[in-house]
């Protein structure tokens, strides 16, 4: 009786045995495999993370700040992010392309303070639309500044025109001086400020 519970016994262990020694033989094809599909992963998550990547930043470009044309609003390397999807509208600080020829070839940024249609009249710096002087917060006069003109400029805005000037009113060069733009010399609009909005 002791005999054959023994023979049972080795003989269950020679299965075990044989068992294991077939998923040995199948383990190098199965880590090949395993390896091999972990690779095509790495792969397609780096494709797509890189396309996604590309088309977060089309169409919400990164963007900063060189010069002081917008303080006090904006400090000089403020930095922050856009979106190319906008329409323009009173009060929005957008890039321009520097490509345009109105500057010397630098994207810049401003603000829009003119839309079509609208008549504006600025006295130093100071903004009155459609006849109604316009209350800017974001407006800043450097009390250093001494020169004033007292002259008035009028200008009408045609289809598809817009106005856009620097915060900084007198250290600013803007469509007072080349001129009204069009949307597409418009960059992006800002959306918002990671570092350097004072306000």
């Amino acid at each position: 009786m002791s005999e054959e519970i023994l023979e049972k016994e080795v003989s269950a262990v020679n299965s075990e045995e044989i068992v294991e020694e077939k998923v040995t033989a199948e383990d190098p094809e199965e880590k090949k495999w395993k390896r091999r599909k972990a690779f095509i992963g790495d792969v397609v998550f780096f494709v797509v993370s890189f396309i996604v990547i590309y088309i977060l930043f089309t169409i919400f470009p990164p963007y900063y700040v060189d010069g002081n044309s917008m303080n006090q609003t904006l400090k000089n390397r403020a930095f922050g992010f856009g979106t190319i999807v906008f329409k323009p509208d009173y009060g929005d600080i957008v890039v321009l392309h520097g490509d345009s020829g109105k500057t010397n070839d630098n994207d810049f940024i401003k603000r829009v303070v003119g839309k079509p249609g609208d008549v504006l009249e600025i006295t130093d710096g100071v903004l009155v639309r459609n006849g109604e002087e316009v209350k800017e917060d974001y407006a800043y006069y450097d009390p250093d500044y001494t020169y004033r003109s007292g002259v008035t400029q009028r200008i009408e805005l045609g289809e598809g025109q817009y106005f856009v000037m620097g915060d900084n009113r007198f250290h600013s060069m803007d469509s007072r001086s080349f001129g009204p733009i069009t949307k597409e010399e418009m960059k992006c609009k800002m959306m918002f400020f990671l570092w350097g909005k004072k306000r």
